[in-house]
């Protein structure tokens, strides 16, 4: 007697997408909640907006004029929703610390979701969006930022740039003045958010226009996403002009790298994120894919911020990287694998493909690889944080030197607007930092660019009359000064004259 043959069932293509949407949210939260875990202080930045948080709180949430961080006139002018926010959750009971911990990851997990939604818009396809979210939840590179203490106002921009983007492709695409308000709301989010995000917003909402808006219908919706946009955001920037005039804004605008560079471009593409590149052959393949089905709104949405912007144009390609590997995964790989082994391009409809069990199975192996390749990322995500030794520095410095007293910094760490010690020095002393450059972009102008460098300069110094020329070069004015004893001889500044009042074997302090 001949058995039964036992039951099957294919898989629809929704239960596919399911799937694996739900493993991207899963495994992409678990990653960006886990540093969190590991680590009991803010990662890496976060200190000058401890400090607005609590210029907020002291002004009863109205907008102050300047910011109290490090005593330095520098204007309250920072698009200020997520200080707004984590201001709020503090009155509530969380203290500032565990506000830049937690809200950063907690808006970073949201923008899973949010890259979903934009990632369905863009393809028309549930399962290709669905894959497009497991490949940008799973790159270990591209929420580092977020994570951050500064990650407040970043990961909160880009969650309101992820569904601005949406609903401004929407109401080009199909116009309907639903979309049309939720494009204009959510744009006037990310404005309030972050200065980068809104940069990229005017750029993105540009390609969607001249690619799908160019009708009389389209711009009547345009306008009125820029002037909503603009209206419900003008409380904030508005209130800023009348105080300080629009060189502010002019100055932070002059902060960025606003110059092409088609080598970075290149670098970009064919960077690997993980040990074994697979999102990186995938969206190589996805980008002669939508090369062929001449998807060039996708390119130019991409890649046209590497001709504008330098500082920022990572982020969108952290955006269509994740849809190109999906269209290489789903699309050209399996044609390609059908070439070897048939001698012809054949293209399975998706219902067969996903129900190839090989298929699947290869996919899943790949998503837990990117998922464990994410989990030791974490491990070096948690190193770049203050370290006992300096938090205990600063309390040292906050409770045994005047008021009036300003520092030299030298920890050897050559981009200061990377080191937590710099940045987090006067939030947590609440002494003046000479060689802080946080804030400084509001107030500089074009000469940001310049100071950065010569503080970088500083920090490589080996030679004390070498300090002293960058000091004298930047007018730099201090009486104190703060060496990581792991970096600078301590002797040669003693022989100079200087006495030490502070040394926990790591950091000394200098009078």
């Amino acid at each position: 007697m001949n058995k039964k043959p036992a039951y099957s069932r294919n898989v629809t293509e929704q239960e596919w997408a399911w799937t694996f949407l739900g493993l991207a949210v899963l495994f992409g939260s678990f990653v960006r909640i886990l540093p969190g875990l590991l680590t009991g202080f803010p990662i890496n930045d976060g200190g000058m907006f401890a400090v607005m948080m609590r210029d907020l709180r002291t002004s009863s949430f109205i907008l102050p004029s300047f910011t109290s961080y490090n005593f330095s006139e520098i204007p309250f002018a920072y698009p200020p929703l997520g200080f707004y926010i984590g201001a709020f959750f503090e009155l509530i009971g969380l203290s500032e610390i565990h506000v830049l911990i937690w809200l950063p990851m907690a808006f970073t997990v949201a923008t899973i979701p949010a890259f979903y939604l934009l990632a369905n818009e863009l393809m028309e396809n549930r399962p290709r969006a669905a894959l497009a979210a497991v490949f940008f939840a799973l790159a270990p590179g591209s929420y580092i930022w977020l994570l951050m203490g500064g990650g407040l106002t970043r990961s909160l921009g880009m969650l309101f740039l992820l569904l601005a983007f949406k609903f401004v492709h929407k109401a080009f695409r199909k116009p309907a003045w639903r979309s049309t308000f939720l494009a204009a709301f959510f744009c006037s989010l990310t404005v309030l958010s972050h200065p980068q995000s809104a940069l990229l917003l005017v750029i993105g909402c540009a390609v969607f226009w001249l690619f799908f808006g160019r009708t009389r219908m389209g711009t009547l919706h345009a306008a009125f996403i820029v002037s909503g946009a603009l209206l419900l955001s003008s409380p904030w920037w508005g209130t800023v002009i009348a105080r300080h005039g629009v060189e502010v804004f002019l100055s932070a605008g002059q902060s960025g790298e606003l110059r092409a560079s088609l080598s970075a471009l290149l670098g970009n593409l064919f960077s690997r994120q993980t040990i074994l590149p697979f999102s990186s052959i995938f969206w190589l393949l996805g980008l002669g894919w939508v090369f062929y089905k001449r998807r060039f709104d996708l390119l130019m949405w991409g890649f046209l911020p590497y001709l504008i912007d330098q500082r920022s144009a990572s982020i969108m390609t952290s955006f269509l990287y994740p849809i190109l590997a999906a269209y290489g995964f789903l699309d050209v790989l399996p044609a390609f694998i059908n070439f070897v082994r048939l001698r012809k391009w054949v293209i399975q409809p998706d219902a067969v493909l996903f129900n190839i069990h090989a298929f699947s199975m290869g996919l899943l192996g790949i998503t837990f690889y990117l998922f464990i390749e994410c989990v030791f990322h974490a491990q070096i995500i948690r190193t770049i944080s203050l370290t006992s030794e300096s938090i205990d520095m600063m309390v040292w410095v906050r409770e045994n030197t005047p008021a009036e007293s300003s520092f030299l910094i030298l920890t050897g760490h050559d981009d200061v607007m990377t080191d937590p010690v710099q940045e987090w020095f006067p939030a947590l002393a609440a002494h003046h930092s000479a060689t802080t450059l946080q804030g400084l972009e509001w107030t500089l102008k074009g000469d940001f660019n310049l100071r950065w460098a010569q503080l970088a300069a500083l920090q490589s110094c080996e030679e004390l009359s070498c300090v002293d020329t960058w000091a004298r070069t930047m007018n730099l004015t201090f009486d104190r000064i703060i060496l990581d004893g792991t970096k600078f001889p301590t002797e040669i500044f003693v022989f100079a004259g200087y006495e030490i009042v502070f040394d926990n074997g790591r950091y000394v302090v200098l009078k």
